[in-house]
């Protein structure tokens, strides 16, 4: 409960995972669950480009595996931060973003005071994915010739239509339960 305000909330641990930074106030944190998703997808994105792109370098085929996952979780800060920066436009406070090994959790202060707030809200992670499929999807195009980044905005522009498709179904905690 908070005194000055008058609103109860619920606090979330203090103490949830490693601080990896601070955007608009707003600390982002990594749960330790991240580290093993992380470690799964960089294998298997380093195994895939290597099955695809026979002619590059086995140091070729590892390091943009472990970029194109440090690209998808910026990816999933950058939808975390969507709905941050939404809900912040209508006073909510934001404790904290937090990774974890099914994705990212922007944490309020408070539910929104009406319906239009909360779906506003909402829906700002999914579209924020959209335009970042777009954007990659673009770079893509911008550099043709050039198989790693093709090869890696291709697939970043695909799993970022996959998370606004999937944060869309309607069922919670997903952006479409909502």
């Amino acid at each position: 409960y908070n005194e000055s305000t008058g609103e109860a909330f619920v606090a979330m641990p203090r103490s949830s995972g490693l601080k990896i930074g601070t955007v608009w106030g707003i600390p982002i944190y990594l749960h330790l669950s991240w580290f093993i998703i992380f470690l799964l997808l960089s294998m298997s994105l380093g195994t895939q480009y290597a099955e695809q792109y026979h002619q590059w370098t086995p140091e070729q085929h590892w390091t943009l595996g472990i970029l194109t996952s440090l690209l998808f979780f910026g990816s999933v800060i950058f939808h975390e931060l969507s709905h941050s920066l939404v809900a912040k436009l209508y006073k909510i406070p934001v404790t904290r973003i937090t990774l974890f090994v099914f994705g990212g959790l922007a944490s309020i202060a408070r539910e929104p005071e009406n319906a239009s707030q909360e779906f506003n809200i909402a829906i700002a992670g999914p579209i924020s994915s959209f335009v970042l499929a777009g954007v990659f999807y673009g770079v893509g195009r911008a550099f043709p010739s050039n198989e790693m980044v093709a090869a890696l905005t291709g697939w970043l522009a695909w799993i970022n239509v996959l998370l606004a498709t999937f944060n869309l179904v309607p069922g919670f905690p997903l952006d479409g339960g909502r």
